[in-house]
């Protein structure tokens, strides 16, 4: 990758000004062509560097205030027939396969839900656990939220 690319990714996972020509703000801070800006996100785009460009919401002013991690001990034989049950759902934002460690920690999928309300989120678990037939499971609701970013590229530090 390019540095002017990783200097475009670096600029707008910050987010896109919200402006007429938003592009054209990005451009003139980095000191590239507008044009040259937008080739090259649309390039990134269609390589899959950027899956997409989306609002990042403030999800506890729509009121959804009740988020759980949820643990699944799912048969590996199953895996593949219930994966297509998870990955349908809005409602799960994340959904992880990781290792077991038998007799400490049998749980081999992680699904990360949000609902609005506690009540609600167990009433969703439970229809997955119907749909899949897996009655496997812990739901760990979150007590506090310290953290929430996506993925972002280190940004360079100058020399002065």
């Amino acid at each position: 990758m390019e540095q002017i690319d990783r200097e475009i990714l670096t600029t707008v996972q910050d987010g896109i000004p919200l402006t007429r020509k938003p592009f054209k703000k990005i451009s003139e801070k980095l000191g590239v062509a507008e044009d040259e800006v937008i080739a090259r996100l649309q390039e990134m785009n269609k390589e899959g560097v950027i899956r997409r460009f989306s609002a990042n919401i403030n999800q506890r002013k729509l009121g959804i205030t009740a988020n759980a991690v949820v643990v699944w001990n799912i048969p590996d034989s199953k895996m593949e027939e219930a994966l297509p049950v998870f990955l349908f759902y809005p409602e799960i934002s994340h959904l992880y396969e990781r290792v077991r460690y038998p007799g400490r920690w049998e749980y081999n999928l992680y699904s990360v839900v949000h609902g609005y309300s506690v009540e609600s989120v167990k009433e969703f678990v439970e229809k997955i656990a119907n749909k899949t037939g897996v009655n496997d499971y812990k739901v760990l609701f979150s007590k506090k939220r310290f953290k929430g970013t996506s993925s972002r590229l280190e940004k360079k530090e100058t020399k002065k």
